[in-house]
């Protein structure tokens, strides 16, 4: 009986200790979302940035601010760079403002999609329990041999980057689908005129003449004959005292044709892109001698046509829209700085 009496009370012992345990974790995690939105740094149309979240961006923005002043001033980071003005300017108040410039716009975006359905709240506490439900769930996978995809445990910088690059594709789909059916050819076709050198442009076919020599001068040498009589490559490698020695081979380069792991391909679409017909190369080493490339013609493959790609347009139209209207909101936003929080942000 005595013994059965220790096992009831262990187990109840056992019980609150782990309901004990359950308490301390809801309160921490409640005490630390309660935090971070205690000290508002700033606010934007009164949503405020809480400190913990401005810190997260200022962590990223301390490389950016090292090679800025790197750069301009020929600093290097060490003892007292954030604390130093070097002509006229300070590193901590460059990256608090560039900090507060990242926020500003991202947080008129979260606006955005909160008007138009893709997040409930745009608050740094959401944030964070959404955070530690997500490394839950990864951790409970794990546990229970689960396929995840990404890390193990996201960081919070990691986590709000990868959340905000979703939802701003998902504010996109979903003006697109709110605006699809208004945009007639009067809108898309100049748009198409507009940026199809830049989308839909479908690349180049490119000849060219791959000539090959035990050693390098012989191809210094057929080059200049080349370049100085006009004549062919075929031409000048017949009258060379060794002509056997020395192959020419005519070929066509399209990229689209050519697998993505074919490195010499892209090596080759880069060189020649920037070339002129009648060009060549330097000359390079290779297992089969030395090799030069003669470019010989490039044949522009023209743009994709308006119907087949009226859909990717109207993505752009939206996507043009939306930065528009991001810009419009930051230039008429009511930003309100903490000064006495700024001013005691820093590194140190």
């Amino acid at each position: 009986m005595k013994k059965l009496l220790v096992q009831k009370h262990r187990l109840l012992i056992g019980g609150m200790i782990v309901i004990l345990m359950l308490v301390m974790v809801v309160i921490y995690r409640s005490v630390a979302l309660a935090s971070a939105e205690d000290t508002v740094v700033f606010t934007i149309d009164n949503e405020a940035i809480p400190e913990e979240e401005f810190r997260l961006f200022l962590q990223q923005n301390k490389a950016l601010t090292t090679s800025y002043f790197k750069r301009k001033y020929n600093v290097d980071y060490g003892d007292g760079f954030w604390t130093t003005t070097y002509h006229g300017e300070n590193p901590m108040d460059y990256v608090r403002q560039k900090t507060v410039e990242d926020l500003k716009k991202i947080k008129i975006e979260q606006m955005l999609m909160k008007e138009h359905g893709v997040l409930q709240d745009v608050s740094f506490a959401t944030f964070l329990k959404q955070l530690d439900s997500e490394n839950d769930e990864r951790q409970l996978k794990l546990r229970n041999q689960q396929p995840i995809y990404g890390p193990k445990t996201y960081r919070a910088n990691e986590f709000y980057s990868y959340t905000q690059s979703n939802n701003y594709q998902r504010l996109i789909d979903t003006l697109v689908k709110q605006r699809k059916d208004t945009l007639s050819d009067e809108i898309l076709k100049p748009l198409y005129e507009e940026v199809k050198s830049s989308y839909f442009h479908q690349g180049y076919v490119f000849e060219y003449e791959k000539i090959t020599a035990p050693t390098r001068q012989p191809l210094e040498e057929i080059q200049q004959q080349v370049k100085m009589t006009h004549q062919q490559v075929e031409d000048a490698v017949a009258a060379w005292q060794e002509p056997a020695a020395i192959t020419v081979e005519r070929e066509t380069l399209d990229i689209d044709e050519k697998s993505k792991d074919d490195d010499r391909a892209q090596y080759l679409q880069e060189l020649f892109q920037s070339m002129q017909a009648g060009d060549f190369t330097e000359a390079e080493e290779s297992d089969d001698g030395v090799i030069v490339y003669r470019l010989l013609a490039t044949k522009d493959k023209g743009y994709e046509p308006y119907d087949q790609v009226k859909a990717a347009l109207i993505q752009i139209y939206v996507q043009k829209q939306l930065e528009q209207e991001v810009q419009r909101r930051l230039s008429d936003a009511n930003i309100q700085i903490h000064e006495e929080v700024m001013k005691r942000i820093s590194f140190t």
